[in-house]
């Protein structure tokens, strides 16, 4: 992003867009204020287009975006800003975020709930938002879709071995013991019907 700098007195004052700073000259009295204004200015710009670039690749929390503005050395007041603008763009949505990765977790990387709920949290969203968005999903289907995508692994086994390795795959990855086992029975002894 390109910037002025202004020097008052031969010391850096401020930092300002180029637009706002042609309007000043040398010799010209500036105020304390008007300083105060031009950094904001260009604090309230900058951290946005950070943001926005951050956004590119995913969409991100508005705990992430805060997180990275104030890593990158723009003002919390600025990284405020930013993310407001963007939520009122409709760019940064907490509750859409969150239905979203649950579902593309769900396809690529199936968890438990209780996992799912650590990622989130993780992420900075709130507890509220996150419980209304797991209290939807099915914990025997992602077991059974997590098993399914690691099920080459257990074809040597059969019977008791198989269901003990499956149920304890189901428990690492945060599973409930009655929803492990039950996954690992139907697994392991598939019915004579499938």
């Amino acid at each position: 992003m390109k910037r002025a700098v202004v020097f008052v007195d031969n010391r850096r004052a401020a930092s300002a867009l180029p637009r706002e700073s042609e309007r000043l000259a040398i010799g010209h009295l500036i105020s304390d204020e008007t300083l105060t204004e031009l950094q904001r200015r260009y604090d309230d710009h900058g951290a946005y287009l950070q943001a926005v670039r951050f956004l590119g690749p995913r969409n991100r929390s508005a705990s992430e975006i805060r997180q990275h503005l104030t890593a990158k050395g723009w003002p919390a007041e600025a990284a405020h800003q930013a993310i407001e603008r963007l939520k009122q763009e409709g760019y940064v949505d907490d509750r859409l975020f969150t239905t979203q990765w649950i579902d593309y977790r769900s396809r690529t990387a199936p968890r438990s709930r209780m996992a799912m709920m650590q990622e989130l949290k993780q992420k900075g969203i709130a507890r509220e938002t996150i419980l209304s968005a797991v209290a939807t999903m099915d914990e025997a289907a992602l077991a059974v879709d997590c098993a399914r995508k690691k099920a080459r692994q257990w074809r040597r086994y059969d019977g008791v071995q198989k269901e003990q390795r499956i149920a304890a795959f189901l428990q690492r990855k945060g599973f409930p013991f009655a929803v492990c086992r039950e996954t690992a029975r139907a697994l392991a002894y598939p019915s004579q019907e499938d």
